[in-house]
């Protein structure tokens, strides 16, 4: 790529972007190098929980340095924070490597979408830090090279991810729907006990997309159901939002359950937390639930109801705690401290 017109001077940047969940998921890629979904997907934007990243182009660095939460980040996710860095290395002109701090607010491999945050996180610190001046569309497409959902956490509120077309994935990126306010919610995170899963989301994606006698009607049960959500959500229509939350979620857990290997992401808690939303609604209560590659589950509900929601999840059996945020900003550039690695 050719040097961007518009830079702005090299230097340290620091940015805090957002985790969120997708409504209508993201589980098959057309390709998988760039990260282009075979369906397009919408998410809410999470208030505070995500990722706060350090960038600093440094001439005496020989490569790249990335802290993670205090700890050198494995070459299986320096190969993906590399391919950013060296896309803005191109658009910018530099060749300068850089040294870098991440803190994380969101568990990793959970089925909490961690690296929505890092790389939507590093997209936005890192174009800064080496001068570029790029619109939320630029960016949503340079995160979604690191990790497909990235592509959402740039822009707030209620966020569409279009599949697009074009093979160099010029038209993917992610944009605004409806402002946070359009339709407040609340968001219950009931994290399960257990630990990390077992099959990455990147490779569960893969085996489902080869080896699942459905996914080829998962496909097309996508594309239904963002049209309709988005309509939903438009309207403030809880009753058929919460069917199709709940419908589209069961329907990318079935396809990986008739995987050949079948792909079991939930442990019992999973099914007795899914189990007290569907009596909680049955009570009155606006909730639904979302569950995305992990056992813990997602509950979106009305402020009146959170309290009383998030109190009936917190007795479950299995249920480490419950987490309450809202639907909020995207990623944004902040203070930068000092204190970043060096090689």
């Amino acid at each position: 790529m050719k040097p961007s017109p518009n830079l702005g001077p090299i230097g340290r940047a620091a940015a805090f972007a957002p985790s969120n969940i997708a409504l209508t998921k993201y589980w098959g890629k057309r390709n998988s190098r760039i990260n282009l979904p075979l369906s397009s997907s919408i998410s809410v934007t999470l208030s505070e929980l995500g990722s706060f990243t350090i960038v600093e182009p440094q001439a005496d660095l020989r490569q790249d340095v990335m802290l993670v939460d205090d700890k050198p980040l494995d070459d299986a996710g320096l190969v993906k924070v590399r391919r950013v860095l060296d896309e803005i290395r191109a658009m910018s002109g530099s060749s300068l490597y850089a040294g870098l701090r991440s803190v994380n607010t969101v568990a990793a491999a959970q089925g909490m979408a961690s690296s929505a945050s890092a790389f939507a996180a590093l997209a936005t610190a890192a174009s800064a830090a080496y001068g570029l001046r790029l619109d939320s569309a630029a960016l949503s497409r340079l995160a979604r090279t690191g990790s497909g959902s990235a592509s959402r956490s740039i822009d707030g509120g209620y966020v569409l991810w279009q599949r697009g077309e074009k093979d160099d994935g010029s038209d993917s990126f992610a944009t605004q729907r409806f402002a946070a306010d359009h339709w407040p919610m609340r968001i219950l995170i009931a994290h399960a006990s257990g630990g990390r899963k077992s099959v990455s989301s990147t490779l569960g994606m893969a085996q489902s997309k080869t080896d699942s006698l459905l996914f080829r009607s998962w496909i097309e049960r996508c594309d239904h159901d963002v049209v309709a959500l988005e309509n939903a959500i438009e309207n403030k229509d809880f009753s058929t939002f919460a069917d199709l939350v709940e419908g589209n979620a069961l329907a990318m857990h079935g396809t990986m359950l008739a995987g050949q290997p079948a792909l079991l992401y939930w442990r019992p808690v999973t099914l007795a937390v899914i189990a007290a939303v569907r009596e909680l609604r049955k009570d009155g209560a606006e909730c639904c639930f979302t569950i995305d590659a992990g056992a813990s589950v997602v509950i979106l509900c009305s402020p009146q109801d959170a309290r009383p929601v998030s109190e009936v999840l917190s007795e479950i059996d299995g249920i480490e705690q419950v987490i309450q945020t809202r639907i909020g900003p995207g990623a944004r550039l902040v203070e930068a401290p000092g204190g970043l690695p060096h090689a």
